[in-house]
């Protein structure tokens, strides 16, 4: 491997990481959860928002520690590869690529849904929200993608400039109306009425964080991650930044949560909070602002609803080929994808990845069910930092770190923990689709490998990877016999909890001894970062 000088300069303080962290997290998800939650949870939704905050921090600061230390460009490619050898880099690089190659698809729909209060035509049934498009409307959704392509081949400069100008947009629409729902429109009895406060129990409470849009909502975290090799006073900036912009959101959250809860009309809850039901549902907020009759503030939202995701659409569909390009060039793609133009950009990479956002549309109709199925991915893909961040407090154990965990086993086990859980809560209905796509992306790299010498030369780490195949393989009985997405319920509520826990232990317990070995990992992590 050719060594490259990836060392950072640490210029980035604690107040411009943390509020890159909170453009990053205030994505669709703010359009979309509130309803999708309150749907799950009822009232207790606002649990649901605490619990998943909680639950992040435990998942992102493993990562912290592990981005201080190493500085990786393409982490989720290279990390694992560093750590536990070419099979579970090529898992979980797939994983977090087809994550990232997807979500702009998902801020489309998320537009394109919402667009339809106005524009009927775009969805085959705009007061459904769980509608796909209309064949009109996949004809927009291919336009907009397009446009994210050409617009990252072309101008790069131009997009980062854009996403900068809408940071602070984004910030105070949904403050804005959050505030008038509960000035305008706000029944108190919602949070007691229709069942009590927690209608559908635990159960519905944990499902919310999972597939009610609340753990997709968080996601954009990893930017203070990503950006860890580059902060200054890394001991105090990264903890602040990450913890801080957690926490702003958080409360942005609860309150349109509170708000959304507060607003819906009581003929809506007839039947329950799971059959929330009213006209043009396929776009919540701007169907309950409506009804408050604030004409200004409408239309302020419906150009943020425009405007913000795709924002985001545009920033992922540029990292999303950045990590194609990371895996060509750890011999997991063929080379092609690593190519770029005279303006060093992968052009080949943004349009399979273009290709791929738009097939996305068709097995997935509605934010939902794509939400559904990334936040299983999002998960998953958070599993390498308490795997790696245990196996690196052997592997480099004298390298000093500046950013560092106390307790780190402890730590470990319990951000792993945390992952399977909300994964485990997307139900089996999702996890068997992970399942088959874990399959065939192991099958087409055993494929390539044996068409490509270059790939042959890299050994396979077997032996590093036995922790993946226990890990998913018992994930996916548990959750066939457990009680969520579709699970039999042979496995009882509570139960399952427990047994996902000793999978954990034991998990943690064979990934850190079967771990690739000390002087390998420095090889391989001096190779990819150089000698700085």
């Amino acid at each position: 491997m050719t060594k490259q000088n990836y060392r950072y300069k640490r210029v980035i303080g604690a107040w411009t990481m943390l509020f890159s962290a909170v453009s990053a997290i205030i994505g669709s998800g703010w359009l979309f959860s509130s309803y999708y939650s309150s749907q799950m949870a009822g009232p207790a939704a606002v649990i649901s928002w605490v619990i998943a905050s909680i639950l992040i921090v435990f998942i992102a600061l493993p990562f912290a520690e592990i981005s201080s230390l190493l500085p990786l460009p393409g982490g989720s490619s290279h990390l694992p590869n560093i750590t536990h050898g070419i099979l579970v880099s090529v898992v979980f690089s797939w994983i977090s690529w087809l994550t990232l190659a997807v979500l702009p698809a998902i801020e489309v729909q998320a537009v394109l849904q919402y667009a339809s209060y106005f524009f009927p035509w775009l969805s085959s049934n705009p007061n459904d929200i769980s509608t796909s498009l209309s064949l009109p409307g996949y004809g927009v959704a291919l336009g907009l993608l397009f446009a994210f392509s050409i617009a990252n081949i072309y101008s790069l400069r131009l997009v980062m400039r854009f996403n900068n100008a809408i940071a602070i947009w984004k910030i105070i629409i949904p403050v804005l109306a959050g505030l008038t729902l509960i000035i305008l429109s706000f029944h108190a009895e919602n949070f007691h009425q229709t069942a009590g406060f927690m209608p559908a129990g635990w159960q519905g409470v944990f499902g919310a964080i999972a597939t009610g849009g609340i753990i997709f909502a968080f996601n954009g975290f990893k930017n203070v991650v990503e950006l860890a090799g580059e902060a200054k006073n890394p001991n105090t900036t990264i903890p602040f930044a990450l913890i801080g912009s957690i926490l702003v959101c958080l409360a942005i959250y609860l309150l349109l949560q509170v708000a959304f809860i507060g607003a819906v009309p009581q003929a809506a809850l007839a039947h329950g909070w799971a059959l929330i039901s009213f006209a043009k549902a396929s776009s919540p907020l701007v169907t309950l602002l409506a009804m408050t009759g604030s004409v200004f503030i409408l239309g302020v939202l419906y150009v943020d609803t425009l405007v913000a995701p795709l924002g985001a659409g545009l920033m992922y569909m540029t990292t999303s080929s950045r990590t194609l390009q990371a895996m060509s060039r750890n011999g997991q793609m063929p080379q092609v994808l690593m190519k770029v133009n005279s303006s060093g950009v992968p052009v080949t990479a943004i349009l399979l990845n273009f290709a791929l956002g738009f097939v996305f549309f068709f097995p997935f109709p509605g934010w939902k069910l794509m939400v559904d199925f990334i936040s299983s991915l999002m998960a998953f893909s958070y599993v390498l930092g308490p795997v790696c961040l245990l196996a690196l407090r052997y592997q480099m154990s004298e390298q000093k770190r500046p950013f560092k965990l106390p307790f780190g086993k402890l730590w470990s086990f319990w951000a792993l923990y945390i992952c399977t859980m909300v994964g485990y809560w997307t139900g089996w209905h999702v996890i068997f689709k992970l399942v088959f796509f874990i399959a065939f992306a192991v099958v087409f790299y055993l494929v390539f490998r044996f068409f490509s010498k270059e790939a042959q030369k890299v050994p396979l780490d077997i032996k590093s990877s036995l922790w993946m195949f226990i890990y998913f393989g018992g994930l996916t009985i548990v959750s066939y016999l457990g009680s969520f997405g579709g699970g039999t319920g042979q496995l009882k509520f509570g139960s399952d909890f427990i047994v996902l826990a000793i999978l954990t232990v034991v998990s943690l317990c064979v990934a850190t001894k079967y771990r690739v070995s000390d002087e390998e990992v420095k090889e391989r992590a001096a190779a990819i970062l150089g000698d700085g």
